[in-house]
This record gives C-alpha cells, structure tokens and sequence, in this order.
C-alpha cells in the first residue's frame, strides 16, 4: 500500500465516516452515535425474539446440524484450536528468532500465511450457517437498522435507499474493511505519531470523550499505545524487527511464555517451601483438566520430564497382567544402586580415619 492510501485511511479514522461511492452517487457512512447504539439493542432483541418464536435455529441446533450433514467435525474444532493457540504463536517465534536469516525467515512467513488461510477457512466453515440463526438475523436486522441512521448524501441529508439498498451499502463497507495491520502502521508511523503526540498533551487525540469514540479510532489509540509502551521498555527489539508485524508478535509471545514461566516456577518454589515436602524428591500433584496436568508438567525439570518419558516407555513394555514395584522403575534402581556406592565410598574413609 502507498503513503496515499494510509493518509486516506487516517482521514477517515480521524472524520469518523466512510466516503463510497455507488457510480455517480456519493454516500457517507458515519459512525453511529451512543444513542443511537443503544437503541439498536432494542431492535436485536425483538427481532431475535420474534426469530426463535417463528422457529428458526438456535447456535446450538446450527453447530449439530454442521455435524449431522459431516459439514463440521470435533476433529475440525481441535485442529482449530491447535491453530490458534499453538501453531501459529509458535511460526511467530519462530519468525522473530530468524529474523536476520531472510532465506529463513520468508519460508516462515510463508508457513504464517498458510496457518492464517486454514484459520479462516475453518472458521467460515463453522460459521457458514450462522446467519440463519436467530442471533445471526437480529444481528443483520440490527446493523441494517443502524446504517439506514448513518448513511447520508453529500449535502447532509439522510439517503432514503431508493436507487441503492442497504444491502449494497453494506457491502460496499464490508469491503473497506481496514486490517489490524494497517492499523499498525498507522499506529508506528507519522503522520499520526505526530498528531498523537501533540493532541494528548491537551487531552484526547480525537477531541472526544473516550466513550465517544469510533471502534476504529479505539483500535488506533490501542495500537498507538502499545507501541509506546514498547519503546519506554529498554528491552525491546530493534526496529526493524518492531516494524515487521509478524516477528513483533513473537516476541511479545516470547514475553509473555517468559513471564508466565516465572510465576509457574515462584508457585512451584511456594509449593516446595512447606515443610511436608521440601525435602522430598518427588512431589506428585492431581489436575481437574488438561490444563492444570500442562502446567504441573511444565514445573518439572528437562531431567524430571526425561525421567516421566521413560518411566512411561518402560511401563508400555509390560504385559498387561504384570505389575511392577516403584523400585524397579530404571531410574529409581540407578539412584539407589549410586546411593549405595556412595554410602559404601563414605563408610571406607571413615574405617580409614579410624
């Protein structure tokens, strides 16, 4: 994108409107009012109220019939939230450690793209008959009622959708659909850095009370304030790296894996500090989830989680009639036999002394 497109972009963040144009007819799309906001909740509600007693679906009957018809399946939903919470953090991390190798670091990007199209490829998928139901029909209901209220002609009077329906206008807003990243290049970037650094010396960068504020001048203002908060930390990374979206993101996740490490290993320290246990070997802890079995896995040490790894292989080796003593565990057999040498080394020097 060129510096044009972004000054426009800023200009309609800061006016608070979208300008489209429909052949010959410019239209204005402004940001709805509080008011008018709080209205519009009115409209959903009666509206989903009249859906469900008209018999349309419900989410859950929606998310059943995906199921039923094999248009959705509880794979789909893990490999999803393998994508989201997992995979795609891990190609950022991996994307900031190799940001100087660029023949790498392409080859990860193009991995991010690939895991962000299977995002949203099974996110539509989940969602395709979404607007069937009886919130996905409020919800349009609501949002045409809303732009029939803040769409306007060039001498400011309200258009009355005679020769374009609502439906074209919202797609014509649909498709100008600003992303995050956009957004933070503004945020990073001047003009606006600029502008926001002297507008907030006198109060607030759109001269509006916060809770006045559009969702995109709320999405800038954040983006903004991160990025300060970024460079007031003396650790943050070099610039280049800030400037690249994706490499930026996997540090941050670094941060926080780091932070999130440091108050699991203080809880552990905490736990291992009672009496009872503090000088015990072993400590077995039990989890509700699969969570909480995460996190006390994550307490263990590389040797403890190599130990577990081991003890489990040796375990699957048995027949299944065949039990086994703690004793015979391979490394519980190793730690007595080297405290048995030891005690045996600590008994001759003392025979040697006397």
């Amino acid at each position: 994108m060129d510096d044009i497109y972004y000054e426009k972009v800023l200009n309609r963040i800061i006016q608070g409107r979208l300008r489209v144009k429909l052949g010959d007819l410019v239209l204005y799309v402004y940001e709805p009012s509080n008011d008018l906001i709080e209205e519009s909740f009115d409209i959903y509600e009666e509206t989903r109220e009249k859906a469900y007693f008209s018999g349309c679906y419900v989410d859950r009957e929606i998310q059943e019939m995906l199921v039923d018809f094999d248009l959705w399946s509880p794979v789909e939903a893990q490999t999803l939230k393998r994508l989201e919470d997992h995979d795609i953090e891990d190609a950022k991390v991996d994307a900031y450690r190799n940001y100087f190798d660029k023949g790498k670091l392409n080859t990860i990007k193009r991995q991010i793209k690939k895991i962000e199209s299977e995002i949203w490829g099974l996110r539509s998928k989940n969602k395709q008959f979404d607007h069937l139901s009886c919130d996905g029909i409020a919800k349009f209901v609501r949002k045409s009622w809303i732009f029939e209220r803040v769409t306007k002609t060039k001498d400011g009077n309200m258009y009355d959708f005679r020769d374009h329906s609502i439906s074209m206008v919202l797609d014509a807003y649909s498709a100008n659909q600003i992303p995050s990243e956009h957004l933070r290049k503004l945020a990073r970037t001047d003009p606006w850095r600029s502008m926001w650094a002297v507008t907030r010396k006198r109060g607030h960068a759109f001269n509006v009370n916060g809770c006045e504020l559009s969702d995109l001048q709320i999405g800038l203002s954040s983006w903004t304030i991160m990025y300060e908060n970024l460079y007031e930390n003396p650790d943050h990374p070099k610039e280049e790296i800030i400037d690249d979206d994706d490499c930026l993101d996997g540090w941050f996740i670094l941060e926080r894996r780091k932070r999130e490490k440091e108050k699991k290993n203080k809880e552990a320290e905490d736990l291992l500090s009672n009496p009872k246990i503090a000088n015990s070997q072993e400590v077995f802890l039990m989890a509700n989830n699969q969570q909480q079995a995460k996190d006390i896995n994550d307490l263990n040490t590389p040797r403890g989680k190599q130990i577990i790894k081991d003890r489990d292989a040796q375990i699957d080796k048995l027949d299944g009639d065949v039990d086994m003593h703690f004793k015979e565990l391979s490394d519980v057999h190793q730690d007595r036999m080297l405290n048995a040498v030891q005690e045996n080394r600590a008994a001759v020097k003392s025979a040697g002394r006397n």
